[in-house]
C-alpha cells in the first residue's frame, strides 16, 4: 500500500509538473521572461532601489555627476546618502599635490573581507574629490553675471527716461539663447564695434550707436561695468602657453586682469578653491579649450602633464613672495595676514621655512630661464604699477598678436577703469613694494644668509637695489620697471616642453610640515586664552 501511495504521489507530481511545462511552454511566446515559480522569482529578479539616487548609484555610475556640483551640494549629498561616499572611484583620477609640491596617492578607504574561499576581495573605497566640469563652471559664472548685469542695469533705470529704459530691457542678453551664444553674439558685437570706429576714426564726429549685430540681441548699445562680461573658452590651434610663477607672485590677478581683457577663460593644471573667484578654468589644460594656463611647475606638479610652447614667467620679490606664502600657509586664507604677536611667536618657524623656499625660489626661476621655448619675463612689481603696459606686454607675446588697436580699447575699458585693489581676493595685500622687510620676519643675520645664495638671480631681475644688509633701513623701492615692461626671450623654433613631468626643485629637504606648524599655533592660541 505505502509503494502504491508512494507512485501515485509520484505519479501525482509528474503530471503536475509537465502541466506546469506545457502551461510554460504556452505562455512563453507571450514573456519569455515569465518566472517559474515564485520562490524563484524573488531570486531572479533584480532588486529594486529603494529611490531614486540608489537607482543611480547601481545601474548609471552616478559618480560623474561629482562633476557638476559644487562642494556644498557633494557634502550634502554625502551626508544624506552614504552610498555617494562609498562608491567606486570617478573614471577620472586627478592626482593630489601635497604640501611638499610633489604628487600625493589619491585618498582610499578599503575594507577587505575574505570570501568563503579564502580569497580577499575588495568592498568599499571612498569616492574622490574631482575637478568639476569647466564647461558648467563657465555657464553659471556667466549666467551669475548676466543676473548682475540685469540688476546693474535696472538701477540706472531709475534716472533714464522710459524710452531708455525700453532699450535696455531689451539688451539686457539675448532671449531664448544659451550664455554661450550670448557670449559669442556680444564678442561679435565687440568686433563690430572696432571695425565701425576704424572706418570712421578720420570723421570728428563719429557716431556712437552701435549695430545690433543682425538683431541678434547683442548688448552692444548699452554700457555696463567689464566684469559682467560674459567669458568664452577658445580652441587654440597649437600647443598653450603657460603663466608660470613661484606662488604667491600674482598668477591669479594676472590671470583675473587677462580674462577681463579679452574675455577668454584661463586654464590652471592646478585644483585649488580658485572657482569661487571667477577663475573656472581649474584643471583646464588642454587647447581645444584654453589658450593660457596657470601652472607652480617644477616648485609643484600639477596635473596631468601636458604641452606648452611659449611661457610667460611671473616675477616677484622672493622677500614679499615668502611672507605672502607663509602668511597663506599659516593662515590657510589668501587675504589675512598674522598678527604683529604672531608673528614675533613664529619667528623661528618663519627663518627656518626661508633657508628652505630661498632656495626653491632660486631654482625655480633659474629653471625657466634655461628653457629653450620663447620666454617672456615680467615682474609683479611693473604689474601693480604699471597694469595696462604689462598686460598690453603678455596679449601681444600669448596671442602672437601684431595689431593690438582693438586689444589696447579692451585695455582702456578693462584695465584703467578699475582700481586694482578693487579685484577681488586676490589683489595685493599690501601695496609698498619690499614692506614685508619692515614687519619684523627677517633679522640682519637672515637677510645676509640669504642673499648670499641669490645674488645672481637677483641682478637678473633687477631687484639688487633691494638686498640691504639691514632691514631697519627699509625704504618703499621705486624699482625701475624692466626694458619695455617685460623682456623678451627669444627660444628655438618649433620647441616645445613638457609641464609637470619629472624632477622638482623642492625635494624632502626643503619641506615643512605645516599642518604641524598650524596645530602648534593653535595650541599656543589656546593657552593664552586658558591663561
Amino acid at each position: 500500500m505505502g509503494r502504491k501511495k508512494s507512485k501515485a504521489k509520484n505519479g501525482g507530481r509528474n503530471h503536475k509538473n509537465n502541466r506546469n511545462n506545457n502551461s510554460n511552454h504556452r505562455s512563453s511566446s507571450a514573456s519569455e521572461q515569465q518566472p517559474v515559480s515564485r520562490n524563484n522569482d524573488k531570486k531572479n529578479q533584480p532588486r529594486q532601489p529603494n529611490n531614486y539616487l540608489n537607482f543611480l548609484n547601481r545601474q548609471l555610475a552616478f559618480r560623474l555627476l561629482f562633476f557638476y556640483l559644487d562642494e556644498t551640494d557633494r557634502l550634502q549629498l554625502g551626508k544624506a546618502y552614504p552610498r555617494f561616499q562609498n562608491a567606486k572611484l570617478p573614471t577620472v583620477k586627478p592626482s593630489q599635490v601635497s604640501e611638499d609640491g610633489g604628487d600625493q596617492s589619491t585618498p582610499k578607504t578599503k575594507t577587505k573581507t575574505t570570501t568563503a574561499n579564502g580569497d580577499q576581495e575588495l568592498t568599499k573605497i571612498k569616492t574622490i574629490t574631482i575637478p568639476q566640469d569647466p564647461h558648467t563652471l563657465l555657464a553659471r559664472l556667466n549666467t551669475r553675471r548676466l543676473a548682475k548685469r540685469i540688476r546693474y542695469l535696472g538701477q540706472q533705470q531709475c534716472t533714464a527716461c522710459d524710452d531708455d529704459a525700453k532699450v535696455y530691457n531689451q539688451h539686457v542678453y539675448a532671449k531664448n539663447k544659451t550664455t554661450e551664444q550670448i557670449a559669442i553674439a556680444e564678442w561679435q558685437g565687440l568686433m563690430v564695434d572696432y571695425k565701425k570706429k576704424l572706418a570712421q576714426e578720420q570723421k570728428e564726429e563719429a557716431e556712437e550707436d552701435a549695430e545690433d549685430n543682425n538683431n541678434k540681441g547683442t548688448n552692444v548699445a548699452v554700457s555696463f561695468p567689464s566684469q559682467l562680461e560674459l567669458l568664452l573658452f577658445s580652441p587654440c590651434p597649437r600647443a598653450v602657453a603657460v603663466l608660470a610663477s613661484y606662488p604667491r607672485s600674482g598668477n591669479s590677478l594676472l590671470r583675473t586682469l587677462y580674462e577681463r581683457t579679452t574675455l577668454r577663460v584661463t586654464g590652471s593644471d592646478m585644483r585649488g578653491g580658485l572657482t569661487k573667484h571667477d577663475l573656472v578654468g581649474e584643471a583646464a589644460t588642454e587647447s581645444n579649450a584654453v589658450q593660457f594656463v596657470k601652472t607652480h611647475y617644477p616648485e609643484r606638479r600639477g596635473s596631468p602633464p601636458f604641452l606648452v610652447n611659449r611661457a610667460v614667467l611671473l616675477v616677484r620679490n622672493p622677500y614679499d613672495a615668502m611672507e605672502s606664502y607663509f602668511n597663506l600657509m599659516m593662515t590657510n586664507t589668501h587675504t589675512t595676514s598674522l598678527t604683529e604677536e604672531q608673528r614675533k611667536r613664529n619667528a623661528a618657524v618663519f627663518a627656518e621655512m626661508a633657508r628652505k623656499e630661498i632656495q626653491v625660489w632660486r631654482d625655480f626661476h633659474e629653471y625657466w630661464l634655461a628653457q629653450q621655448i620663447p620666454l617672456l619675463v615680467i615682474r609683479y612689481e611693473d604689474l601693480i604699477r604699471h597694469t595696462d603696459k604689462v598686460i598690453a606686454k603678455v596679449i601681444r607675446f600669448t596671442l602672437e598678436v601684431q595689431n593690438m588697436g582693438f586689444f589696447e580699447d579692451r585695455i582702456s575699458r578693462c584695465i584703467r577703469e578699475e582700481q586694482i585693489e578693487n579685484l577681488g581676493s586676490y589683489r595685493p595685500r599690501s601695496g609698498g613694494i619690499g614692506k614685508s622687510l619692515s614687519t619684523g620676519m627677517y633679522s640682519t643675520e637672515l637677510l645676509n644668509e640669504l642673499n648670499r645664495g641669490i645674488t645672481d638671480t637677483m641682478i637678473k631681475f633687477g631687484y639688487e637695489e633691494m638686498m640691504k644688509p639691514n632691514p631697519e633701513e627699509y625704504v618703499d623701492w621705486k624699482l625701475e620697471p624692466l626694458d619695455q615692461f617685460g623682456v623678451e626671450i627669444d627660444g628655438k623654433p618649433n620647441s616645445f616642453m613638457s609641464i609637470n613631468g619629472k624632477g622638482l626643485v623642492r625635494g624632502p629637504k626643503r619641506f615643512t610640515n605645516w599642518k604641524d606648524v598650524r596645530r602648534q599655533m593653535a595650541q599656543d592660541n589656546d593657552e593664552k586664552k586658558s591663561c
